[in-house]
């Protein structure tokens, strides 16, 4: 077989051709903002979420490792975000943010207490109904039977075999969590 030139160039445009063009896409839509800030391209179904979202954190309130820079009591980034909706979701209702923390440091512990309320403090939150305090998130989580029954008989709190695995067989007791 030849190497013929005429052949290679409608080869190459071939192959090319998909390349050049997907350029020209419009970019997909975002149902998540960037970790600081907002979307140019947002989804429509965004704004849906908000309100979901925002019942989680004040279900939720506490603020964790995560939202700090590490080893300091300086918020970061996502610390700031996470405040600044605290500051718009506690304004009317007030509450108590915890320090959610693994760290053993009390006096850490204390000084990234201090940052969240004074950075609170500073978005003109009235900080009269507002408490800040290390312990665990307000979530209601699992209470110790019905821990206890998951590890023993491999089974969701409400009866249901877990899908990790486990013997499957039903609780008899029935949920003991609270419902």
């Amino acid at each position: 077989m030849r190497n013929c030139p005429h052949c290679s160039r409608k080869a190459a445009l071939l192959f090319a051709w998909p390349m050049l063009t997907a350029g020209c896409l419009d970019p997909s839509t975002r149902l998540n903002a960037p970790p600081q800030g907002s979307s140019e391209r947002p989804n429509e179904l965004q704004e849906t979420y908000v309100p979901m979202v925002d019942n989680g954190m004040m279900h939720d309130l506490s603020v964790s490792e995560i939202h700090f820079i590490p080893h300091t009591a300086q918020l970061s980034g996502t610390g700031v975000r996470r405040l600044n909706r605290y500051g718009e979701l506690l304004e009317g209702y007030g509450g108590t943010i915890h320090l959610d923390t693994v760290c053993v440091d009390e006096t850490l512990n204390q000084a990234r207490v201090q940052s969240v309320s004074t950075y609170l403090a500073s978005t003109g939150l009235n900080m009269t109904n507002v408490k800040v305090e290390t312990g665990l998130p307000q979530g209601r989580g699992m209470d110790a039977p019905a821990a206890l029954r998951v590890l023993a008989e491999g089974t969701a709190p409400d009866g249901e075999a877990k899908a990790s695995g486990g013997s499957a067989k039903p609780s008899s007791s029935g949920s003991s969590s609270g419902k």
